[in-house]
């Protein structure tokens, strides 16, 4: 996400660490990645001061690591000052009111993250490429069972109540669009593709995630009503503004 000069975010970085890891995070461990992507949410103020995150097991599931890692990843982040863990029935794990901006043991693999941005700007726009000709496709072709999904997608990213859930919708989302086109061998590209940039996926706001899916209803919409035309222009929008939003964007 991107932030104007007023400091508002403006559209989303699909929210999961699947499939292979790619360039500077091949080096990081598990534990690592969890660090470095919650530390660097926290470092861009996408996830604010006394924020709760969610539970071990939903952030395990949004970043695709196993419920240990996450549990590691997030004792050692309070150890270290990032986050506070509260017991108790209205208990939980919060954003520390005084959060360091630089957490020790964690500047290398955020680093590390960082480093990568011209792999993140080079997925973007293979997906770039992807999405448009699936879209184009969808447009054309899918049909009633595809246009429920994308229905039942849009809903469940509406619901949603934080990141971890919105991005489990996100995904389904773009992955009906993808199958809605008919062509599986090309939906196999594509997801690869989408599961290595979701390797990058920080958290960010829910109140900005549910704007971000106002662009999948419209999408949605557009493929229903059979336009192919503007059904790509919203997708083009849609994922080239990536570059703007994602952390790589951010952070300029």
């Amino acid at each position: 996400m991107t932030g104007d000069a007023s400091g508002t975010l403006k559209h989303t970085a699909v929210p999961a660490l699947t499939g292979p890891a790619v360039a500077g995070i091949t080096r990081l461990s598990a534990v690592d990645t969890v660090r470095a992507r919650i530390a660097l949410a926290v470092e861009l103020r996408l996830l604010a001061p006394g924020e709760q995150l969610p539970s071990d097991a939903d952030v395990a599931a949004a970043l695709d690591v196993s419920e240990i890692t996450a549990r590691r990843a997030i004792k050692s982040l309070a150890e270290d000052g990032l986050l506070r863990r509260v017991r108790g029935r209205s208990g939980g794990t919060f954003v520390a009111e005084d959060a360091p901006t630089a957490v020790p043991g964690a500047g290398s693999a955020v680093q590390a993250y960082r480093a990568d941005a011209s792999e993140v700007h080079r997925l973007i726009d293979q997906r770039l490429l992807d999405e448009t000709s699936l879209t184009h496709l969808a447009a054309v072709s899918a049909t009633d069972a595809d246009l429920a999904e994308l229905d039942a997608a849009v809903a469940a990213a509406a619901s949603a109540q934080n990141w971890t859930d919105y991005h489990a919708a996100d995904e389904r989302f773009h992955l009906a669009v993808a199958r809605a086109a008919g062509r599986p061998a090309l939906v196999e590209v594509y997801e690869a593709t989408l599961r290595r940039l979701y390797a990058y996926f920080i958290p960010y706001p829910i109140a900005y995630l549910h704007e971000v899916n106002e662009e999948h209803a419209a999408l949605a919409a557009a493929i229903r009503r059979r336009d192919p035309v503007a059904a790509v222009a919203l997708a083009e929008r849609h994922v080239a503004v990536l570059h703007d939003t994602m952390f790589v964007g951010l952070e300029h």
